[in-house]
């Protein structure tokens, strides 16, 4: 009996996290932004406490800083931020995919195909780039991602590759900011891009796709913060 209120508790500071984690990816609540408990209980109906905790989690994320001990703010983003996400996801994912080029059976392969079925549809149907920067861009891309490495048997490294592909999605509202929407043909290329590796994760060719895999992830930086912009 005493076990239930707990759950609860622990089932409230989740529904917190993941509330706020959303709003914190759909750019809805921006980089550096205070927030506010007294606002934050008001707007999702959760308590302080379990809000607290949910903030908590986020902070091993690194959606949400700390400051004045007990206050809370959205994680600053900046190039010098963006390119230690990369530079710590890059070595780490391409590692991710060579041992599920290894391991990955007929079930990966299939995972494989779905996620890249779905991405494709999605990109393929969106009328304006804006549309890479809302939730539903963002599951989509991130399931073709994640099901590319599912198969590396590595718990920890899905674990934390989850959150860095968190940590670096929010810089592509940054992105979209002030660009025109893609050119068709840019489109028709970065949906490529997608589909050759998928296509060469699953003729088990890890060098290849490993090398793909680094170009998109360097592209999206160059996208972002362009060389030799004003940053």
């Amino acid at each position: 009996m005493d076990a239930l209120p707990l759950q609860s508790s622990d089932s409230l500071a989740a529904k917190a996290a993941e509330h706020i984690a959303a709003q914190i990816l759909a750019g809805e609540l921006q980089p550096g932004e205070r927030l506010n408990i007294r606002d934050l209980v008001a707007k999702t109906g959760i308590g302080s406490t379990p809000l607290r905790e949910g903030l908590s989690r986020l902070i091993a994320r690194g959606l949400v800083k700390v400051i004045d001990q007990r206050g809370f703010r959205v994680a600053d983003m900046s190039p010098a931020d963006l390119m230690d996400i990369i530079r710590t996801r890059l070595p780490l994912e391409m590692e991710a995919l060579r041992l599920s080029i290894e391991h990955g059976d007929d079930q990966w392969e299939a995972g494989v195909v779905a996620t890249l079925h779905r991405l494709v549809n999605y990109m393929s149907w969106a009328p304006e780039d804006a549309r890479e920067a809302a939730t539903g861009f963002d599951a989509v891309h991130k399931a073709f991602h994640m099901a590319l490495i599912s198969a590396c048997g590595s718990p920890r490294m899905l674990a934390f590759l989850d959150v860095l592909y968190d940590q670096g999605f929010r810089y592509r509202h940054l992105m979209l900011k002030n660009r025109k929407p893609r050119e068709h043909l840019q489109r028709v290329q970065r949906i490529d891009e997608h589909r050759i590796l998928a296509e060469y994760s699953i003729k088990r060719d890890a060098a290849r796709a490993c090398e793909i895999l680094r170009h998109h992830l360097m592209t999206f930086a160059d996208d972002v913060f362009p060389p030799g912009a004003a940053r």
